[in-house]
């Protein structure tokens, strides 16, 4: 049953309606006492209605007075918790308050199982629905911030999973991606063996299926902590995809915390979403690659390796250290092209880049600077070191035939040294043409030969 609102404050009216029964109190006190055996002419007079009335109006006085005492603190501590949490939501300030409601200076103390205390309940839950939506709204900003600033696979996948570390209660992980039909280990964090993950069975069914999968204590991963190694308590595998096409899998495990709800919520928001990434990433470097690689040679172009010497010379002079080029041109190309023709002549500049790929060290880099022409950039090298390689070369290519059709053809390559910091060159344009001096020193000195700058220098002195 309700009462009817008789104003737009409800203790007002609770105080309205106590002074009602006030009165009724007062004009029944009388007829009461009658009824219990007092004489009727003693207490049906004037004098006793006005102060019954009074005891009457004192008595609704005092319960109002001490419901608001009760009642009233709760209502105001709830109505004011509530108002501070609207203010943080409308300044934006809800972040800072967070920090505190954590250590749950923002919950309300349940003191009773009544109204008072299913309200108090249904305040600290929603507080905590509250936080932890507004925990996973931050992440997720942070982490599309991660997927629209990175372009670079590798790192887009190690700071996606920095992210879900720092923000759940993952303690390891790694994100699997596949290149042409391999799975292969994009990024991985707290994980001993990575590697391995890519031939698990469970993960590549994961896949295979397209369900994500969790399980608990696995006997084929080991994770390794900060500190220590440790078994997890639970893996998620989700598999990660783009319109329909398998992308890989991103694997999270936990550690001595198993994952609550704000995990789970995070863990499947970053798989749904790092898919498109991915795809923007992979995309990205096959682009980067097509814009660097020459199309004939699979090795680095022109406009791509000046860009890399720019940089390369500019750390050599910096830190002092070696650099050496060397120039490569195949002797006789011209005629190769004129008696074989030029797809041919395309063969020979392939088999000229092969050997020359193979036999450079780890580090350094061979760049196709024009038709049948190419510069080695050869890092912490002398002239001497980048004369042993470029004489390896010149072997190896005097050494190999290619058949067209029944008849054999032998190359020969002339090439060119300049070496940094022996030859003091203001830029890497200057070295380039040194190089290039000992490049036409090669040639008219008969071919087939490999000419230092040095010698030049010696031969015009």
């Amino acid at each position: 049953m309700r009462l009817p609102r008789l104003t737009r404050s409800i203790f007002l009216d609770q105080f309205i309606f106590m002074q009602l029964v006030g009165v009724l109190i007062g004009l029944a006190f009388p007829h009461f006492l009658v009824w219990y055996g007092f004489h009727a002419e003693e207490v049906m007079t004037v004098d006793f209605y006005i102060v019954s009335q009074i005891a009457g109006q004192m008595v609704g006085l005092i319960s109002f007075i001490l419901i608001s005492m009760v009642i009233r603190p709760h209502l105001k501590l709830l109505s004011h918790k509530m108002h501070e949490i609207a203010e943080g939501l409308q300044q934006k300030t809800f972040h800072e308050q967070t920090s505190r409601c954590e250590e749950e200076l923002c919950q309300i103390d349940v003191v009773s199982d009544d109204e008072i205390g299913v309200s108090a309940k249904a305040y600290n839950k929603m507080l905590e629905a509250l936080i932890q939506a507004h925990e996973v709204e931050r992440v997720f900003n942070r982490f599309s911030k991660v997927m629209s600033e990175n372009l670079e696979l590798s790192r887009l996948a190690d700071e996606t999973l920095a992210l879900l570390i720092q923000s759940t209660n993952i303690e390891a992980g790694a994100v699997l991606v596949t290149k042409n039909g391999v799975l292969e280990v994009g990024a991985s964090r707290g994980i001993l063996d990575a590697e391995s993950l890519v031939k698990h069975d469970v993960i590549n069914k994961a896949i295979k299926d397209g369900q994500q999968v969790r399980i608990e204590l696995p006997k084929n991963i080991d994770l390794d902590g900060v500190l220590a190694q440790f078994k997890p308590s639970e893996v998620f595998i989700e598999p990660l995809e783009f319109k329909g096409t398998n992308l890989g899998v991103l694997i999270a495990a936990t550690g001595a915390m198993v994952a609550d709800e704000r995990t789970d919520q995070l863990v499947q928001l970053f798989s749904r979403s790092i898919g498109l990434a991915i795809n923007n990433a992979m995309i990205h470097s096959k682009f980067q690659k097509m814009a660097a690689i020459d199309s004939l040679t699979a090795i680095y172009n022109r406009r791509f390796g000046m860009d890399r010497l720019r940089e390369d010379f500019s750390r050599a002079v910096r830190e002092q250290s070696s650099l050496s080029l060397a120039m490569v041109d195949i002797d006789h190309f011209k005629s190769v092209n004129d008696t074989y023709g030029h797809l041919v002549g395309d063969k020979a500049i392939k088999l000229i880049a092969t050997i020359i790929k193979k036999t450079l060290r780890e580090g350094d880099i061979v760049v196709r600077y024009g038709g049948e022409e190419f510069l080695m950039i050869l890092h912490g090298a002398s002239s001497t070191n980048a004369r042993n390689v470029c004489e390896r070369i010149r072997h190896q290519v005097k050494d190999t035939f290619f058949k067209e059709g029944n008849q054999q053809i032998q190359l020969t390559v002339s090439i060119g040294i300049a070496a940094y910091p022996e030859q003091q060159a203001g830029d890497e344009m200057a070295l380039i043409h040194m190089a290039d001096q000992a490049l036409y020193y090669a040639k008219e000195g008969g071919r087939n030969r490999v000419v230092p700058f040095r010698k030049v220098n010696e031969e015009v002195a």
